[in-house]
């Protein structure tokens, strides 16, 4: 071996030596709260991690599960979590509040809240619900959006009889008769129902025209302005996982199990069927994960002007910015 062939890879081998010297970059953590326990629509994110996708951006991601929208909204706009998901309305009624949050991406873009009765109840119409018993969950969403399609269907809520109820006793009370119709998801709370008794056609408000949106991911303005290419990669990894999962339902029911085993494998399947007309609406159909049309947020705020009381200062980018989603 000549001299310059040695002296050649003496040198590799000291920049090999030197580069296995250098200290490891620590990857970005993220820590995500998410609106409820997890579900089909939450596949993305889980399929994201438990691909690699997010490692192979820089990013450690922890996914937490959430109690709500509100609660999931002070966790993160107090700066205790990075990036939250909530209800869009919910965010818009927030930012009305001077909280600073705003969101970054949509999850579940049709509106997925409804009136769910029993097949058994008798009620086929929004009429029928005159001289009925409301199991109503105090300052949830479906129960403010109740009260924009009870106006938009005329009905007098004198004659509807309203029963308040915690969120986990709104479903028991329906299957027991407590109650004759509740406000809830349509795709999950209703197909929990379904299971134990059949259920009519749920009453989708979307379908009356008060399309609210639904989930999004949101974050503080301050990590808006301080780590906008974090949020850059965390969005390009999640719409990576959201494809996949496109491509292959059972990737994501298989993915979120491996996270959360306790949850019910048939049951992530069964909302993994019925949730493809729920994550686009007709302005965002054939867009990427994520993206929102303007349209779409102008006619939720126009809803939330008209039966929330939501201050007309409060406009479209004030809620939402599309700077991360391509």
């Amino acid at each position: 071996m000549s001299r310059t062939i040695r002296a050649t890879l003496r040198a590799w081998l000291w920049a090999a030596l030197a580069l296995l010297a250098l200290p490891a970059v620590a990857a970005e953590k993220v820590s995500v709260r998410l609106d409820w326990l997890p579900g089909a629509y939450h596949a993305a994110l889980f399929v994201a991690k438990d691909k690699g996708y997010y490692a192979e951006q820089g990013l450690d991601v922890q996914i937490n599960n959430g109690q709500g929208s509100i609660s999931t909204l002070q966790v993160v706009g107090s700066g205790n979590e990075t990036i939250g998901l909530a209800n869009i309305s919910a965010l818009a009624l927030a930012a009305a509040r001077d909280v600073p949050v705003v969101a970054i991406a949509g999850v579940i873009q049709r509106a997925p809240e409804a009136v769910i009765t029993l097949q058994s109840s008798g009620i086929r119409t929004p009429k029928d619900l005159e001289g009925k018993r409301w199991g109503a969950v105090a300052g949830d969403e479906a129960q403010r959006l109740f009260t924009a399609f009870a106006a938009r269907n005329k009905l007098d809520m004198r004659k509807i009889r309203r029963v308040t109820l915690n969120h986990s006793a709104a479903i028991t009370s329906l299957v027991n008769g407590d109650v004759d119709f509740i406000c809830a998801w349509a795709l999950q709370d209703g197909l929990k129902i379904s299971r134990v008794k059949p259920i009519g056609e749920p009453m989708r408000f979307a379908d009356a025209g008060l399309n609210t949106l639904g989930t999004s991911m949101f974050v503080t303005r301050k990590t808006l302005e301080s780590k906008p290419d974090v949020l850059k990669k965390f969005i390009a990894a999640t719409q990576r996982g959201a494809a996949d999962v496109a491509k292959d339902p059972q990737l994501g029911v298989d993915a979120v199990r491996r996270a959360r085993p306790e949850l019910s494998r048939e049951v992530l399947a069964a909302e993994m069927q019925g949730l493809p007309p729920y994550l686009h609406t007709k302005h965002s159909a054939g867009k990427p994960f994520g993206w929102l049309a303007r349209e779409d947020v102008e006619e939720m705020l126009q809803v939330m002007r008209d039966y929330y009381s939501l201050p007309a200062r409060i406009t479209a980018d004030k809620v939402y910015t599309g700077q991360f989603v391509e």
